[in-house]
């Protein structure tokens, strides 16, 4: 007569449910071994680095010039020997009235001065940056606020945006004032394998444990066939 043990079907069941458990935890390993995380819309505070031009020479001609950098935050002086912001009260010159400045470094004059050289004082800004949290950054897909972004088609990632693995994020000073941004971008987490040759591999771990559970419940089923006891040992 035929007979029939649980035992192999229990532990089938107990294989089987360990194994879900276990997949699940490969599943997620595998996960960040090859998959790139993602940030969304992380606060970044860009800083600057203010620089000090004394006496540098321009040329004035049809009433305004350019200075030799852009990003220029202020200016101190300008001026020569005849007609300066340093003139007496015969002629009035007032910066920011007669002598204008834009942030590309474009002087332009309101006043009475003649096409010639003059000398001006002014800063401007470099080394626009800042850092993101996690490092091994590999790609940004968005950098910005609402007034200034990578969504505007004069400002693009690689040129005016510009990024190293560390984090460290580089702005065109031009384009961008110190202050808080929005970026978002792609980095390789803690167990990222860089290898993408190695991911293949990587992913097979889950198929061949699902291969393993497969075999055992199979034959924990061909064990069961022989025997039909509804205790743990067989009949005798």
């Amino acid at each position: 007569m035929a007979q029939f043990s649980l035992k192999p079907v229990i532990l089938f069941f107990v294989v089987v449910i360990l194994g879900v458990v276990f997949l699940g935890e490969i599943a997620d390993n595998e996960v960040a071994n090859t998959e790139l995380s993602g940030v969304t819309n992380e606060s970044i505070a860009i800083t600057l680095t203010t620089n000090t031009i004394v006496n540098e020479t321009i040329t004035i001609s049809s009433g305004s010039g350019t200075t030799g950098n852009k990003s220029v935050t202020s200016i101190t002086f300008f001026g020569n020997a005849t007609t300066s912001s340093d003139a007496s009260s015969d002629v009035t010159v007032v910066i920011n009235t007669n002598i204008n400045f834009s942030k590309s470094g474009i002087i332009t004059l309101n006043g009475t001065f003649d096409n010639g050289d003059y000398n001006i004082s002014y800063t401007y800004s470099t080394d626009a940056t800042g850092n993101t949290v996690q490092d091994d950054v590999v790609s940004v897909s968005f950098f910005g606020n609402g007034t200034n972004s990578s969504h505007l088609s004069s400002v693009t990632i690689g040129t005016e945006i510009n990024f190293t693995k560390p984090g460290v994020i580089t702005v065109d000073t031009f384009v961008f004032d110190a202050g808080t941004y929005n970026i978002s971008y792609e980095y390789e987490g803690d167990l990222y394998v860089v290898d993408t040759k190695s991911h293949f591999a990587l992913k097979l771990v889950a198929l061949f444990f699902v291969f393993v559970i497969v075999a055992f419940g199979i034959k924990a089923i061909s064990e069961s066939s022989d025997n039909f006891n509804f205790g743990f040992g067989k009949v005798k």
